[in-house]
């Protein structure tokens, strides 16, 4: 009994270690192993707010509205990497 009691938990462990091991292999081909920090975090946040706080500025200079809506999606539109390697 004790050592049946023992396979089972070295083979729950085992699992948990699997999907561990499955997990890190998963988030880093989702990261390519770049992390950004809190730092680069917040600087990429205050450039994209910038940039679109310009462009809202640029167009109600020329007289256009923007909706909270358009500026939510240009917010969005801003904040995708489109860039290829």
């Amino acid at each position: 009994m004790i050592k049946n009691d023992l396979h089972d938990r070295l083979n729950a462990l085992s699992e948990k270690l699997d999907k561990a091991k499955k997990q890190l292999r998963d988030q880093s081909a989702w990261t390519d192993g770049h992390k950004l920090t809190s730092g680069e975090l917040k600087a990429q946040y205050l450039f994209l707010k910038s940039e679109l706080d310009g462009e809202v500025e640029d167009l109600e200079a020329h007289g256009h509205h923007v909706s909270a809506l358009e500026a939510s999606a240009r917010k969005w539109f801003d904040s995708l990497s489109l860039e290829t390697k």
